[in-house]
């Protein structure tokens, strides 16, 4: 067994309620060559002295702060300040198994050539860990880039607690993006990244981590993650690497319940942004005339706005 340093880097905001846990099933881990870079991003509770109390009694955490710019920038903070041949991520209300990384690195020696290896793993709410569902993922196979930018860009199938990642792709792929509107699934843009970039995926079938589920979390029906979905298709497709008749199919469904609710709520430049990048895709005379609508009769355009779009998704 090699004894390569992973770098674990858990983003956290507010989480005081969680942290503790989370930082426990790191100094479990039966894999000991890690270090866990806890990055404080603006904190208003005490999540900033529990993580400092943890850092005094193991020299393997550091700790980091920064003023609130949500996951993407905490996350790309950690990976700056870190020095893991693999890096790691484990946000700060989520747990690992005691044996996941000694897991993945056993499996790193198998499949030499992989530079992503993530596990398969459950779901829970709150605390109530008796009660738990399988994430939806796809396991047990090497998955080379072009098969895994398909996959993924359907859905995504890699929960960023379920992966560690070779610094070298990294490098090759650059860091996550800090933009905004994808916040929230810049990790699944990262995956979409990587897999353009040519990495090698293996989905191991042991399931290794809780994904908590809980009032703080990003309501996957919330206006800012349907944003962000559809933002991270829009960017990432690639006439490469899909047909745009099939990347319309799945960004329609998606974007035009989502602009009639930002219409709904004023947020008319959203709106048109998604817009412009469909148009950029796949030049519409129905995405112009919305964009019409919406520019001359703003919150009034709702109606025919949802008419033109039920039409456009058939």
């Amino acid at each position: 067994m090699p004894n390569e340093l992973i770098s674990i880097i858990m983003p956290a905001h507010n989480a005081a309620k969680f942290i503790g846990d989370s930082i426990n099933s790191v100094l479990k881990q039966s894999y000991s060559n890690w270090e866990l870079l806890i990055i404080n991003d603006g904190s208003t509770d005490n999540t900033l002295s529990i993580a400092k109390e943890y850092a005094e009694t193991d020299s393997r955490i550091r700790v980091i702060t920064q003023a609130n710019q949500k996951q993407g920038v905490a996350r790309n903070n950690g990976i700056k300040n870190s020095k893991g041949i693999w890096i790691g991520f484990l946000d700060a209300d989520d747990l690992w198994y005691p044996e996941k990384l000694e897991k993945q690195i056993a499996t790193s020696l198998m499949f030499p050539e992989v530079d992503v290896i993530y596990t398969d793993g459950w779901i829970f709410r709150d605390n109530d860990l008796e009660n738990t569902s399988p994430y939806i993922s796809i396991t047990d196979r090497l998955i080379e880039g072009r098969e895994m930018y398909k996959l993924e860009y359907s859905y995504n199938y890699i929960p960023i607690l379920a992966v560690i990642v070779k610094r070298s792709l990294i490098h090759k792929t650059g860091l996550q993006d800090e933009q905004p509107a994808i916040q929230g699934c810049e990790d699944w843009d990262y995956w979409i990244r990587m897999a353009k970039a040519g990495a090698h995926f293996y989905g191991m079938p042991d399931k290794l981590f809780y994904y908590r589920k809980h009032g703080n979390n990003m309501s996957d029906n919330s206006i800012a993650m349907l944003l962000a979905r559809v933002t991270v298709l829009i960017k990432n497709f690639d006439p490469e690497f899909i047909d745009k008749n099939d990347a319309l199919v799945i960004i329609k469904s998606l974007a035009f319940p989502l602009i009639n609710r930002l219409i709904k709520n004023e947020r008319f430049e959203d709106a048109n942004f998604i817009l412009k990048g469909m148009q950029h895709i796949a030049p519409s005379v129905s995405y112009k005339l919305i964009r019409g609508l919406i520019n001359t009769f703003k919150a009034n355009a709702y109606i025919p706005v949802a008419v033109i779009g039920k039409i456009a998704r058939m």
